[in-house]
């Protein structure tokens, strides 16, 4: 059976230069290209005014990133949570031992005896469990 080379850098963007990416070369093109357009159709303040915010604007898109992804995504994964359906589903779970660490017991009344004089001491194996339980 034939063995083939496997891509082993699948995720990472191509580069043109050590700085820029083809996706943010051609956003900042995008850019250049309104600006050019706004500087010949526009009079000379809206073209200041407009090349600033919309240079802004895509090099924001092109260079800015949350958690590893793209701003675009970011908004479009938000407007997506906003407008989508939301479905939230509660189910009760059982607990592993009979008994909630939180809640204390029902004092129950007990018996008249007379007190005895030793006393067993609580486990600590089972204060541990509580308190990985609780995660405190």
């Amino acid at each position: 059976m034939p063995q083939y080379p496997v891509p082993q850098f699948i995720e990472s963007e191509g580069k043109i230069t050590a700085l820029l990416t083809y996706r943010q070369f051609f956003i900042m093109v995008g850019a250049g290209a309104i600006c050019f357009a706004l500087f010949f159709f526009t009079p000379f303040m809206v073209f200041l005014i407009g090349s600033f915010f919309s240079l802004s604007i895509f090099a924001i898109i092109a260079f800015y990133k949350v958690n590893n992804m793209s701003i675009i995504t970011v908004i479009l994964q938000a407007i997506g949570f906003f407008i989508g359906k939301k479905s939230y589903t509660w189910s009760k779970k059982e607990a592993t031992y009979p008994m909630d660490v939180t809640q204390k017991p029902e004092a129950k009344e007990a018996p008249k005896t007379p007190p005895m004089h030793v006393q067993a001491r609580p486990s600590k194996l089972k204060n541990i469990q509580t308190l990985v339980d609780t995660k405190k």
